[in-house]
């Protein structure tokens, strides 16, 4: 058997034990180590064993996982998605879909402190939900907008998804942070203004949901309120982008700094802090896991030279670069619906990022573009992860309303994916 058809058979291999309910992690471990002792035997896969678990994680670089994850608890124990929902609702909350674009502000808002899309998902749709069915909107509009904005929190800077692919690919951590601020404003400015037409589409909603504009005292009451997100914000990514700090260190000083906010935050609900400590341990250890088993499947897929004969027999079909990044990224509508973002990045990296670069693809713009089709993946069934967390979070809702709601923002973030594939310079523009 050559190497070529032992990688094949470790692809074929994963499948299978995906398919039966393995964890990924585990999954990635026995697939890899089985590769490598059809390829090196006994020997050479003992030594790759005892050394691979410590060597990929021994990075300091990989801190920036459990400090990101701890600023978005802290963050949230300091309530700064409520301070966020106030200050965007006093702006919008008067105009027709007010209180859902009030929403995906928000969720943008606290994404930019808190790098996931569950936990923006589950805080923003505690806050904003029960307001919005109280006011007159349908479980499908209440709901579905809290679903997919949510989901901007994996894409608006600190986001854990970029750290994930920029652990996968070696692309820098603060290029993949700058290119994505643009993309991510977009696709709030988007689903705003879909929201907006599609409610005043409706002139009965219009009415029954309509809410009395702020006063400008207010507006700016509110949004000094929420000062902690946009200090927060400035210091985390502002230091990035000058150079006055590696994202690790940026990532320790906005965990201390939302640490500080919560400590100081009134009426502050108890156990939340150790809450998040326990969680960001839990979310570490899995991600971690993870690591260990994606390093060991990629050093057996690399030892098959299989990722090297896909690239090249992809760049033998001379396809145009946007035939190309078009038939790279349409699995990932498929994997999103089935399987996790993190795990969708360890499983297709090895074989896929290969191919990325001996097309001379920008790096920064595909994994602005792959994480833009795991938001989709988030709200889309049968995993959906997002849209069970809203339902979740909030008692009463059913998950039919919520997964109808999230249609039409998956067509306009399908439209922004072919306008970043066709207008590259929207993401790179400001790495040049």
């Amino acid at each position: 058997m050559t190497s070529i058809e032992v990688g094949y058979l470790m692809v074929a291999g994963l499948i299978a034990l995906l398919a039966l309910g393995i964890p990924v992690a585990l999954s990635l471990l026995a697939v890899g180590a089985s590769g490598l002792f059809a390829i090196r035997g006994v020997r050479g896969t003992v030594f790759l064993l005892e050394n691979v678990p410590y060597s990929s994680v021994a990075n300091i670089a990989l801190i920036v996982i459990p400090l990101f994850i701890l600023m978005g608890h802290f963050a949230f124990s300091a309530g700064m998605s409520e301070k966020a929902y106030k200050a965007a609702k006093s702006w919008v909350g008067h105009i027709a879909g007010g209180l859902p674009i009030a929403t995906v502000f928000a969720a943008a808002g606290f994404a930019t402190v808190c790098g996931s899309s569950v936990a923006t998902a589950a805080t923003i749709s505690k806050v904003t939900v029960p307001e919005m069915l109280r006011a007159g909107y349908d479980q499908r509009m209440a709901a579905g907008p809290v679903a997919i904005a949510g989901a901007l929190g994996i894409l608006i800077p600190p986001s854990g998804i970029l750290v994930i692919y920029s652990i996968a690919t070696n692309v820098p951590i603060g290029d993949l942070f700058i290119a994505a601020i643009v993309p991510g404003v977009l696709t709030a400015i988007v689903y705003a203004l879909g929201i907006h037409f599609m409610v005043k589409r409706d002139l009965k909603l219009v009415e029954r949901t309509r809410m009395p504009r702020a006063t400008w005292s207010t507006r700016v009451r509110y949004t000094f309120e929420a000062w902690e997100v946009v200090v927060l914000f400035l210091v985390v990514i502002g230091t990035i982008y000058a150079g006055i700090a590696t994202a690790t260190e940026a990532a320790g000083i906005g965990a201390a700094l939302a640490l500080i906010f919560a400590l100081f935050r009134k009426n502050r609900q108890q156990g939340t802090l150790w809450k998040g400590l326990v969680e960001t341990g839990a979310s570490t250890a899995s991600i971690f896991l993870l690591i260990v088993g994606a390093a060991v499947f990629s050093i057996a897929l690399a030892t098959t030279q299989l990722p090297t004969a896909l690239a090249t027999a992809v760049a033998g079909l001379e396809l145009s670069p946007v035939m190309l990044l078009l038939l790279l990224i349409i699995p990932y509508l498929i994997l999103g619906c089935l399987i996790d973002g993190i795990s969708t990045i360890f499983i297709t990296m090895p074989v896929v990022y290969p191919i990325v670069q001996t097309a001379g693809i920008n790096g920064v713009l595909f994994g602005i573009l792959v994480t833009k089709l795991i938001e989709i993946g988030a709200v889309t069934p049968p995993v959906g992860i997002n849209v069970f967390v809203v339902q979740g979070s909030v008692p009463g809702l059913q998950l039919a309303p919520i997964f109808r709601g999230v249609i039409p923002f998956i067509f306009m973030e399908l439209g922004l994916i072919v306008l970043f594939i066709l207008f590259p310079e929207i993401v790179t523009f400001v790495l040049q």
